[in-house]
């Protein structure tokens, strides 16, 4: 580790870290359009995502209304999936011309929404044959249930399409991957059967079948329009994407433009979370009454994961805590309460303390979510509205913090795992740069407003130590962390080393940490990181988002990009952090 005295004449020759702030937030505002497309909604040819066949959006519905639908499952090879449906009336399902399903009573529409998934009521086991099988389902409608069809199944190794209809021109094969036809009125669900039967699975689209009174032909589904972003980047989108990095760059940006007084960085915050609040019915529409539920920001729609709720809502509890009043506060504030009401009456916790998952198995927990959540938690505090609420706000995010590290902070290598399954405790998880970073980072946020004389302040500031110490062993010759924090042959990654050099700064400034070495550390990161940054602002070797794994090679073997806001967030806080530790030197 250099010297200080050794690092500070250089950096004084390095560029300001405001400048590159500047240049960095620049880049970011010239590539925001803050605004959709239009596109025609495409379909997903997995089944592992969700599908969904709307029968009243295509037929006029009243009770024993009649309809068919049609689609293609096309098999790696010979096996036995579980398919999973939700339906609203009667439903019979037809595999290979075999009947695998009946429905005796009028089905319930009954689905659940997980972090990243949707669980549906009904499953029935089906046998596919390698290549092309053929699926038909028959609906009646009953009564008021909602006369749809949902459907999908585990499985990766499947997809759905209309690959034998030859008849369809390519165009026509990319709308949808059903055919549908009906839209005729029985007496009785008995007879509506009997009568679907001759919609039997479709050899020729330009027939038209006589049933009663009706012409029934085969045909597409009704087409829905979907919002698309505006030159979307591989693997991690567009900067004002509704999701925590793109709404932490909004954080960060605003955050700048009142260091810099600068009302073009300030009003970029403005702008995401006006956008949010503006497209936000839209993006609900689009999920609960078209059932696109993968579709651009699906996740505006309430979703019950912190990346998507606390983390997101920081831009807006930033803008609450100053410069009030302002043009549209009554919106923000009604934001920023519903999110605040499902963080601490509705977020699943562990044992009624910190924050977990679901996935990828119930009662996960992820150091990832110390920084979704735990700087919401302590904000919160701040612009509490009564002592007694900030107490209880100031005294959840303490408990969090140490709660979290009970679980997942090694006593021995004091570093973060980053995650930990409650149901299978032996399961270890390497120790990941970055999630190391949004640990750090969240204690940061609780020590900086946390009151010292709080009964915990001592343990989470000799955590903060412990870990900071730790971190400053590994850093490498150049100044970098490695993509595992404890793994020298890993690569140097960018956002992680932001992360940490931001807590080692914000450390001496606040006087956690002795300056001599920490300050020395931070430095020479603030110098590395300078050369990952191009003069166009673009900054590099960024991992994208990550899920979690115990094999250091998932990790490695996920790539490195730039301008991923992953990491444009964290070297634009970093460089205000670097910048009022260097104010606090000189």
């Amino acid at each position: 580790m250099p010297a200080l005295f050794f690092v500070w004449p250089a950096l004084l020759k390095s560029q300001a870290p405001l400048n590159v702030a500047t240049r960095v937030s620049n880049y970011v505002l010239r590539n925001n359009p803050f605004a959709y497309k239009v596109d025609v909604a495409k379909p997903s040819a997995s089944l592992a995502e969700l599908h969904c066949i709307d029968f009243e959006k295509n037929f006029f519905r009243q009770n024993n209304t009649c309809a068919a639908a049609y689609t293609e499952l096309q098999s790696e090879a010979d096996t036995t999936l579980q398919l999973e449906l939700s339906y609203g009336g009667h439903l019979q399902v037809m595999l290979n011309g075999v009947w695998v399903y009946q429905s005796t009573r009028p089905g319930r529409f009954v689905y659940t929404t997980g972090e990243r998934s949707v669980q549906l009521s009904t499953s029935i086991g089906i046998r596919l044959h390698k290549g092309i099988n053929r699926l038909w389902f028959g609906a009646v409608a009953a009564g008021n249930a909602p006369w749809k069809l949902l459907l999908q199944a585990n499985s990766n190794n499947v997809n759905i399409g209309l690959f034998s209809q030859t008849q369809l021109t390519g165009d026509a094969q990319q709308l949808s991957f059903y055919l549908v036809a009906g839209g005729f009125v029985q007496s009785n669900v008995q007879r509506a059967f009997q009568l679907l039967k001759q919609l039997d699975v479709p050899d020729d689209l330009t027939r038209v079948y006589k049933i009663g009174n009706y012409n029934v032909v085969w045909t597409l589904p009704r087409i829905e329009l979907t919002a698309v972003n505006i030159n979307p980047q591989p693997y991690w989108g567009t900067y004002y994407n509704y999701n925590y990095h793109a709404a932490g760059l909004a954080w960060a940006i605003g955050e700048l433009g009142d260091l810099l007084k600068r009302d073009d960085y300030s009003q970029y915050l403005d702008r995401y979370c006006n956008f949010v609040l503006k497209e936000r019915p839209f993006i609900a529409y689009q999920v609960k009454d078209l059932w696109q539920v993968n579709c651009t920001d699906h996740f505006m729609s309430p979703t019950p994961l912190l990346d998507f709720t606390s983390a997101t809502a920081m831009p807006f509890i930033y803008r609450l805590s100053g410069h009030l009043p302002f043009a549209g506060q009554k919106a923000y504030q009604q934001f920023y309460e519903e999110t605040k009401d499902y963080i601490f009456h509705h977020q699943q916790r562990l044992n009624g303390q910190q924050f977990t998952r679901t996935t990828p198995e119930p009662y996960t927990t992820w150091v990832d979510d110390m920084f979704m959540g735990l700087p919401f938690v302590v904000h919160s505090a701040r612009i509490a509205p009564t002592k007694a609420l900030q107490q209880r706000y100031y005294d959840d995010a303490a408990k969090q913090v140490m709660a979290f590290a009970s679980i997942l902070f090694d006593d021995k290598d004091a570093l973060f795992h980053h995650a930990s399954h409650s149901r299978r405790p032996g399961v270890k998880y390497p120790y990941w740069l970055r999630a190391n970073g949004w640990g750090l980072w969240a204690i940061t946020e609780v020590l900086t407003y946390l009151p010292s004389s709080h009964p915990l302040y001592a343990d989470i500031l000799q955590l903060y130590r412990r870990h900071t110490a730790r971190l400053i062993s590994l850093q490498d010759s150049s100044g970098m962390w490695h993509n595992i924090a404890d793994h020298a042959e890993t690569r140097l990654e960018t956002s992680g080393t932001a992360i940490i050099t931001l807590a080692l700064a914000r450390g001496v400034r606040m006087g956690w940490l002795p300056k001599e070495q920490y300050a020395a550390a931070a430095l020479q990161a603030w110098k590395a990181l300078e050369k990952r940054i191009d003069p166009a602002g673009e900054v590099t070797d960024i991992i994208v988002g990550s899920f979690t794994n115990t094999n250091i090679a998932y990790y490695e073997q996920q790539p490195l990009v730039k301008s991923d806001s992953h990491g444009v967030f964290c070297v634009v806080m970093c460089a205000m952090e670097v910048h009022k530790l260097m104010q606090v030197m000189q």
